[in-house]
């Protein structure tokens, strides 16, 4: 604070005038707004005080001084001010490991506003608070601060030593005896560091994440049945080098106790019989704290589902130490029943209101209804345009039984371009494939495509545009088409075509719900064929290649999915049936059907199961044509084996007319080729694993099986078989899959598979 000029005056003049000197971007008048002292009272030295401490209030200055001047009438005060200087710029040294991004967030200073080392010192808090986060346990943050006193500007320059990230050498478990060491500390975040730790981040210490680790156990503990295990205060000692930390605590393990009585008192709208038969817990079983947790929050959600959706459910337990019994009260109380008030949608810059709201199941001025608020929750982290998806709620200012309900989304990108490549030893020979799809199309939740694919092997591109609209105005019916092309030399010899082939056509997709999260669609179908350059026609008949095709088919889908474009959890299920001959050449009905099955096993592993079945029969005298036959291999069957390259054989011979002379000349005569069959079955599984969380690598193992077969009493094996393994790498264009698969069953040489794209 500044001096105030000293005067000697035996009596207090009078102030004759005020001046306010040293402003340069502040108003005079601003300052003099907050000065107590008027132009004709008398001087008081603990009036000037307050004036002063007014104008330091404004926080624009760093010092203030009062001068006394003498006049003809009285004393004329002089405010004289030094402004804080304009932050010019906010600079960085050392800063290596946090992206200059991400401290947006942590610096509190911002350029262009008033130099304040309050909001400097927090943000050197929060830099240090990031870097504890990180690893970086002995970081050190400083600052320094360069003045341009003539432009009243200031640099701000935030000095950074990272030094090395500090390592978990060991944790010691002292006291355990019914849990082991390895159980214990596969609970734990905190864990030793390996000769992998800088790859994996694994071996940190961060003292925050090691309290949660410590509590953590002793929820453990509890699910387990022992109540009364206690730890003692951790030991941490950290290495000379600062380098590595040595972590020692005690356990006291007790006793393991079980459930006693359950009662129920309070507000019951449910008979207390009901209540105590819907637990979970169950009297004489080993008590369980985690049990205990999910079920005060099913009978919290059983009120909400009321409408209360504010009740509060207490469990109170009693230990029993000489009988090592918990007995347990579930003390409710119902609240008032609520409506809801106002729904809001904030953080969907793209994505219409329209898209989200159209997913729940909860409406402004209806009562409150837990479960409904959840599946709408689950609705729209489902449609896969979000990657997160919140409701908030809280009290109406206009009503206390009135809740506000604010659905907080953070989209994520739900454009697409997926880049394929890869090779296999069969026919394909090296693939290529693009997509550019858009599953949110300008906000409105359509999705559109456009996708190529080229095989450099077989001569083959394929080409699709389609567009879908998921609802049809302010119906729930759902509209959608595509036009394609398909080119391709379809080599069923390696190195030798059997015939070219190109189809052209388009489809028109109607559908609608039938009942939660199955939908029923009608497709209509039309496509041509054009075939040239067979080389055998008693196994390629011109007249059952070439034509048109016209089909209805119905497809009926079940889908509760977590996730549509990235499922971790759920089921998926379809079954199709598609009947071609609508007045024109071919006549065949499809029946298919799919089960598809994700559920995250632990430590986030994800385990997923696809499981696909087929067959074509004829509906006239007239076979299914062969380029309608299922053959398995490749990418999406059996990835152990060379695409096209699994399914019922043929013999080139005695061709009618002959085969032309390039086939004799290429030793064709008697060749074996596999033309398909009319029956598929195949199944994959396969576990995805982390590797390096933070980058979004993840690691596959996956097992396939199955066979493409006309009679399978007649199908020799009955069973084809492959494991494999890859890398899986989730980038913003899509995911980098790399993966080996090695056939088991009519072993060969183990396929390379390269794609940008998701797997089932």
């Amino acid at each position: 604070m500044g001096m105030i000029g000293a005067t000697a005056l035996s009596v207090s003049p009078n102030i004759t005038s005020i001046e306010i000197k040293g402003n340069n971007k502040i108003e005079k008048a601003a300052i003099v707004d907050r000065v107590v002292s008027k132009v004709g009272s008398a001087v008081s030295r603990e009036v000037i005080r307050e004036d002063i401490r007014g104008i330091f209030s404004l926080g624009f200055f760093e010092d203030i001084q009062v001068d006394e001047e003498a006049t003809s009438g009285g004393v004329k005060l002089i405010y004289w001010v030094r402004e804080k200087p304009i932050v010019k710029k906010v600079e960085f040294e050392g800063l290596e490991s946090i992206e200059k991004d991400d401290t947006k967030d942590l610096i509190k200073i911002k350029e262009f506003e008033v130099l304040d080392i309050s909001k400097i010192n927090e943000s050197v808090e929060k830099l240090l608070a990031k870097y504890e986060e990180k690893g970086f346990y002995l970081a050190d943050v400083r600052y320094e601060i360069e003045r341009d006193p003539k432009k009243g500007e200031a640099t701000i320059i935030f000095k950074i030593q990272e030094n090395d990230k500090i390592q978990v050498k060991s944790i010691n478990i002292i006291g355990n005896s019914i849990l082991s060491d390895a159980e214990l500390k596969g609970i734990m975040q905190t864990q030793e560091g390996g000769p992998f730790s800088w790859l994996s981040g694994s071996g940190s210490f961060r003292e925050a994440i090691f309290e949660r680790d410590v509590a953590g156990l002793g929820f453990y503990y509890g699910t387990k049945g022992y109540v009364r295990a206690r730890f003692g205060k951790p030991e941490v000692t950290v290495s000379p080098d600062k380098k590595w930390v040595y972590i020692t605590f005690f356990v006291e393990e007790g006793k393991q106790y079980r459930v006693g009585k359950v009662d129920f008192q309070g507000d019951l709208l449910y008979r207390r019989d009901e209540l105590v038969n819907d637990l979970e817990l169950k009297e004489g079983e080993i008590f369980n704290t985690e049990v205990l947790r999910r079920e005060t929050l099913k009978f919290t959600e059983k009120y909400s589902d009321l409408g209360y959706a504010f009740a509060n459910v207490v469990p109170q337990p009693m230990i029993h130490d000489d009988t090592h019994v918990v007995d347990i009260t579930f003390d409710v109380d119902r609240g008032e029943r609520v409506y809801i008030g106002e729904i809001t949608v904030t953080g969907n810059t793209r994505t219409k209101d329209k898209v989200i709201r159209r997913e729940l199941l909860i409406h402004e001025g209806g009562l409150f209804n837990g479960a409904k608020k959840r599946e709408s929750r689950e609705n729209v982290v489902r449609l896969g345009y979000f990657d997160s998806v919140e409701f908030h709620q809280s009290t109406s200012k206009k009503s206390p039984n009135v809740v506000d309900i604010e659905i907080r989304v953070k989209e994520r990108s739900t454009g697409q371009l997926v880049i394929g490549a890869g090779y296999s030893t069969g026919p394909a020979g090296f693939l290529f494939n693009a997509q550019l799809s858009q599953n949110n199309f300008l906000g409105n939740g359509q999705i559109a495509a456009l996708s190529a694919q080229i095989q450099t092997g077989n001569g083959r591109s394929e080409y699709n545009i389609s567009f879908q609209e998921p609802y049809v105005g302010a119906s729930r019916w759902s509209l959608g088409g595509s036009l394609y092309q398909l080119r391709r030399d379809v080599i069923y010899l390696i190195g030798n075509r059997s015939y070219s082939e190109i189809k052209t056509g388009a489809d028109v997709k109607l559908g609608h719900p039938v009942r939660e999260f199955t939908n029923l669609y009608l497709t209509y179908r039309f496509e041509h064929s054009y075939v040239s350059d067979i080389i055998d026609t008693d196994i390629f008949k011109p007249d059952q290649l070439n034509g048109n095709l016209s089909s209805i088919s119905a497809n009926i889908i079940y889908d509760k999915r977590d996730d549509r474009f990235d499922p971790r959890d759920g089921l998926y299920w379809s079954a199709s049936s598609e009947l071609a001959g609508l007045g024109f050449d071919r006549h065949f009905l499809r029946t298919s059907g799919t089960l598809r099955f994700y559920h995250p096993i632990v430590w986030d592993f994800i385990f997923r199961l696809n499981v696909t079945g087929a067959n074509i029969s004829p509906t006239t005298d007239r076979p299914v044509p062969v380029n309608e036959l299922y053959i398995l291999g490749g990418l999406f069957s059996l990835r152990g084996y060379a695409p096209m390259s699994v399914g019922p054989k043929a013999n080139l011979g005695n061709a009618s007319p002959p085969l032309s002379q390039d086939a004799i000349n290429n030793n064709l005569q008697g060749k074996e080729i596999v033309v398909g069959g009319t029956n598929q079955a195949f199944l994959n599984a396969e576990i995805e694993f982390p590797i390096l969380k933070e980058a979004r690598v993840r690691g596959v193992i996956f097992f396939d099986a199955g066979n493409s077969f006309n009679d399978l009493k007649l199908t020799e094996p009955k069973l084809l078989a492959n494991y494999g393994y890859g890398i899986r790498w989730f980038t913003p264009i899509g995911p980098l899959r790399f993966e080996f698969g090695h056939p088991i069953v009519n072993g060969g040489a183990p396929q390379f598979i390269f794609t940008i794209g998701p797997a089932f």
